[in-house]
Order: structure tokens, then sequence, then C-alpha cells
């Protein structure tokens, strides 16, 4: 009489597959989860300046006075100063990866991501009481990935709008 044994367990080949598989999904996730991070670290840092911005130009229109954003690239630091020199409130920095980033317009001192219209690089930008502004732009990008913001301040409102690529 024949036994018919059952025999449980899996082939070395099997088990060799199945951690192949789920390798190449983790690798996939983690670069997913990677890209995700950066993108939202951009994001995030040109919602912070943006908010900046805004919000130098409320405090010039409701206390008469003139404002001024600055920044210092190297550091990639902010900060709303008054007329006289005060800063507001602490230094803000970029988040973690992102840089001013050169636009490449070939204007000869404007290669720091700091573009200035009226007062070409001073790394500042002054908002009025009356609500206008210097005009330019700033551009962030994500070390060693391919995107941008765009940050562009219009001069007759003071208007700050913000474009998820190089504008």
């Amino acid at each position: 009489m024949k036994s018919c044994e059952k025999k449980y367990g899996y082939a070395l080949i099997e088990l060799i597959i199945v951690l192949a598989v789920v390798s190449v999904i983790i690798a996939v996730s983690v670069s997913s989860i990677g890209n995700f991070l950066s993108r939202s670290r951009l994001k995030n840092s040109a919602e912070d300046i943006t908010s900046t911005l805004r919000w130098a130009r409320r405090l010039a229109i409701t206390k008469r006075e003139v404002y001024r954003v600055v920044f210092n690239p190297k550091k990639r630091k902010y900060w709303v100063e008054n007329e006289e020199g005060n800063v507001l409130e602490k230094k803000q920095s970029l988040e973690e990866n992102i840089i001013f980033a050169n636009p490449e317009l070939y204007k000869e001192g404007e290669e720091d991501g700091i573009v200035e219209f009226n007062d070409p690089d001073d790394n500042s930008f002054s908002f009025y009481p009356q609500g206008t502004a210097e005009t330019g732009s700033i551009y962030l990008q994500g070390k060693g990935n391919l995107e941008w913001y765009t940050i562009t301040i219009a001069s007759t409102t003071g208007y700050v709008k913000v474009y998820p690529e190089k504008h």
C-alpha cells in the first residue's frame, strides 16, 4: 500500500521569489514617499513665503508704514522688518533641501532666486501703506529635482501669487 504523504512548507526558490517581489515593492514605495516629501516641502516653503509677504503687506496698510521682507539666499532665510530695520519676528528658514534657485533669466546680479525689478539685488521686497509693493519674483526649487515654485508680487496692487512652475 502506498502512503500518501503531504508535504508542508515552501521550497527555497519560492521564498527567494517572494522576497524579491517584496523588495521591489518596498523600493518603489520608498522612492514614491521620497518624491512626495520633496514636493510637499517645496510647496510648504512657497506657501510660508507667500504668507509672510501677504502679512507684510497687511502690516504696511494697517500701520501706515513701509514694511519689507528681506531674503538671505545663502543662508536660506527670510524675515519681515520695518523701515528702521527692526526684525518683527524670528527669521524663518526654508524647509530642508529647498533653495532659492537661479531662474536663469540672464540678468546680472539676479542669480540667487530673488528677482527684484525696482531695486535689483537688494534681496528684499517693500510694501507701502497704500497697498502697493516692489515688483519681483522669488524662485524656489527642491535640491535634486526639476520642480519649481515661483512667487510673484505685483507693484500696483501688492498682490502676491504663487505658481507651481518656473513662471
